[in-house]
């Protein structure tokens, strides 16, 4: 049983999506692709174009050292750290760029290359206009919030687009999931390449404005296709969905082989000087594809929601109602979808994995961004409510513990994140960016309902 998508008014505002084949520009699921939406640390993308094309110009080499100024030091987290006077390699800050999406290293990369990040900004918004990005509006490097920053799900598969097509020597980059910095190990959140079949790369992104985005490429056969979800209201339903609409996408080709237009199944030419095409092989097939062929080919019939027929009679009630609220949690009906089909689980005992859940590189902040530039010291304090077995029952505890301490916090971020116990999955439900007194009537609340709560510091919040 199929329904029709739920309306942006009666969802999720945030929300769009979009799939299409990397080589061919089809377009295999479009919600909304075309409407504007705050693009988060996905911004980083671009900047990373941009320094790509420095390297591929021969203006700088992956060893080349950057300077850090003290506006870059400066910037809020997420950040890397680098200090004023220090330097960086070009090869460092591409990975911090993915991997931490560090803002601080996204204004070292914009000064060397534009003089200053605004100057930068106007470059990026250049080039993304100059690609057929012709509704995006860059005012910064690092994605950080700001009301005129502006993109969409097909701007931004147009970006994933060329990155792959234009840069195969430095695209494998995005591949990478961690990192060595000052002996230190850095890990992203890009969960996806690492469990995801065929996935190998782009980019996650989070604020209080955009929600969560992801862009992902993944590859099977001869199809590499592009997906861009934005606006999930957490990092697991955004996953979902990007799964979900991925497969999907899959499934139509292989049923359906003429779904790709046989008359542009070559790979587009990639903008790369002899030099480098000699150190990759040989030259690439001839560009075969318009510029911005992005045709709806295949885009119907494809958010379903899947469960017992009193569930779908019920669900189909509240979309067709428009009775769809934040509260639900949820972003489509294909999240739902998604959830649906999970199995119950017990509910774990919190505490005993208190001491296992409080590592600082476990803990999941908005992936790379931040939307409140003047966080202090004071907002490190969070609460975690709960650990499961099962994501569905995590989604819908989070909801209900959000509007028990409602009243009693400013909560700045809330996160399922997911870590493993026993090799078995385990997703734990957080609430950030607290003071510690905020934090402590938080957990008043929640014990005082029967839930489980317990506080702790943040050190990726700390301001330090």
């Amino acid at each position: 049983m199929a329904f029709a998508p739920v309306s942006p008014a009666s969802a999720n505002s945030k929300y769009a999506a979009l799939v299409i084949h990397a080589d061919t520009g089809d377009i295999l699921f479009d919600r909304y692709s075309t409407q504007k939406r705050y693009p988060a640390s996905l911004t980083k993308m671009m900047t990373l174009y941009m320094l790509f094309q420095e390297l591929e110009a021969g203006n700088v080499e992956l060893d080349t050292k950057l300077k850090v100024s003290s506006t870059a030091a400066a910037m809020p987290a997420s950040k890397l750290g680098v200090t004023t006077g220090s330097t960086i390699t070009v090869e460092e800050a591409i990975h911090a760029l993915i991997i931490k999406s560090a803002n601080d290293v996204a204004v070292v990369v914009a000064e060397k290359i534009g003089g200053s990040e605004s100057k930068f900004a106007r470059m990026m918004t250049e080039q993304a206009n100059s690609m057929g990005m012709r509704s995006t509006t860059f005012r910064n490097a690092s994605g950080l919030p700001n009301s005129s920053q502006v993109t969409t799900a097909r701007d931004l598969a147009i970006l994933s687009q060329r990155v792959v097509q234009d840069f195969p020597q430095y695209y494998h980059f995005f591949g990478d999931t961690s990192f060595t910095w000052k002996g230190s190990t850095i890990k992203g959140h890009n969960r996806l390449v690492e469990s995801f079949d065929g996935a190998d790369g782009l980019k996650t992104g989070y604020t209080r404005l955009s929600g969560y985005n992801l862009a992902t490429t993944t590859m099977r056969g001869d199809d590499r296709l592009i997906g861009i979800v934005l606006g999930g209201r957490s990092s697991y339903t955004r996953d979902a969905h990007m799964k979900k609409i991925l497969d999907d996408a899959y499934e139509a080709i292989e049923a359906t082989p003429t779904l790709i237009s046989a008359l542009h199944r070559e790979k587009p030419e990639p903008n790369l000087k002899p030099t480098t095409l000699a150190k990759l092989g040989g030259t690439w097939p001839k560009q075969t594809t318009e510029p911005d062929r992005l045709e709806i080919l295949a885009s119907a019939d494809m958010g379903t929601v899947s469960g017992s027929p009193a569930l779908q009679a019920q669900l189909k009630e509240k979309i067709e109602s428009g009775d769809w609220k934040d509260s639900d949690g949820l972003t489509t009906a294909d999240d739902l979808g998604e959830m649906i089909n999970l199995s119950d689980a017990d509910k774990l005992n919190t505490a005993a994995l208190r001491l296992a859940t409080a590592e600082e590189d476990d803990i999941n902040i908005g992936e790379g961004d931040i939307d409140y530039a003047s966080l202090s010291r004071e907002r490190r304090w969070s609460i975690q409510t709960g650990a499961y077995r099962d994501a569905s029952l995590a989604s819908t505890e989070m909801v209900n513990t959000k509007t028990v301490i409602a009243g009693v916090a400013d909560i700045l971020i809330n996160e399922i994140s997911e870590t493993t116990s026993a090799g078995k999955p385990i997703y734990r439900i957080r609430f950030n960016g607290m003071t510690e007194d905020e934090a402590q009537k938080a957990c008043k609340a929640v014990i005082k309902e029967g839930g489980d709560c317990f506080t702790l510091v943040n050190p990726a919040m700390s301001g330090t």
